[in-house]
């Protein structure tokens, strides 16, 4: 896909917007609406739950192919991964990396409020349109899908 990974799974809260019932980050959506048009399967990865997550994302008015409210983010970027190949996860916290870790991908850091950067991440972005400039590099050094496991 012209240097892009196979998905991406984005975190709400401090990623695409500050916080639910607010409007998204400058650039949030255009960005993430310029991967679906790539073809990238964009996931929407909360803690919220299932209703509230879907409803905000419907508010902001973001089309995502999938929209979860989970306990646990590992397993679910795990089954992203074993299901569509290769995908980055961007978040804000010490926590979406750690899921992201649990489930072998790339992890890209929000810093979007002025968020320290933290040791792990594959990069950081202030701006969305840094974004997928950091999601073209890792995808450039990133290695093929893995195999589900036996």
């Amino acid at each position: 896909m012209d240097g892009l990974p196979d998905f991406v799974a984005l975190d709400w809260n401090g990623t695409v917007v500050p916080f639910f019932h607010e409007a998204p980050y400058p650039g949030a959506l255009e960005v993430i609406r310029g991967w679906r048009r790539a073809g990238l399967w964009v996931a929407v990865v909360s803690h919220a739950g299932p209703a509230a997550i879907e409803a905000d994302v419907r508010r902001v008015g973001l089309e995502a192919d999938e929209v979860l409210g989970v306990r646990d983010k590992g397993p679910a970027f795990l089954e992203l991964r074993l299901r569509h190949g290769r995908g980055v996860v961007l978040g804000d916290h010490p926590a979406d990396l750690r899921a992201a870790a649990a489930a072998e991908l790339p992890f890209l850091q929000a810093r979007l409020a002025g968020q320290p950067a933290f040791p792990g991440s594959a990069g950081g972005f202030t701006d969305w349109r840094e974004a997928e400039l950091l999601l073209r590099g890792i995808c450039a050094e990133s290695a093929r899908p893995p195999e589900a496991p036996s």
